[in-house]
């Protein structure tokens, strides 16, 4: 696991304006297709992130970036891992679709490790561990 990245991604993820968040999805293309470094739609945590990285080293498959491979080499964790659910899993949108709380995911995998109970959390089935981060206490 890469934490200076991934504390790179937190302190990042605070200034994404909150009506620009989801983690139902990566981002939206705009109408061309054409991606660029910067997210100016609705966009995750990894959509957001990709500025982070040199646009030369994020993975592209016939000019769309490969954000699972993409999040797997910045961050260190395997993609669609427990560790990669817990901190990007497009489920939180129905649980916790909230910038803040993505950060206090992120934090807590840094501080904690991955919490026993992750997936029932992050399916609702049992209350978020997190919540008592305060984001702005973190600088990354």
């Amino acid at each position: 696991m890469n934490k200076e990245n991934l504390l790179r991604m937190a302190k990042h993820l605070k200034n994404v304006p909150r009506k620009l968040f989801s983690m139902e999805m990566f981002r939206y293309c705009d109408n061309s297709g054409d991606m660029i470094p910067e997210c100016n739609s609705v966009g995750c945590i990894i959509g957001h992130c990709v500025i982070l990285d040199e646009w030369e080293e994020v993975p592209k498959v016939f000019g769309v970036i490969d954000f699972l491979q993409w999040s797997e080499k910045f961050t260190g964790i395997l993609s669609l891992s427990p560790e990669w659910h817990w901190c990007f899993s497009g489920k939180w949108s129905t649980v916790d679709n909230t910038v803040d709380g993505a950060i206090a995911r992120i934090i807590w995998l840094l501080e904690n490790g991955l919490p026993e109970n992750w997936h029932k959390q992050m399916c609702g089935k049992q209350p978020l561990c997190y919540t008592d981060i305060k984001v702005e206490d973190h600088h990354g």
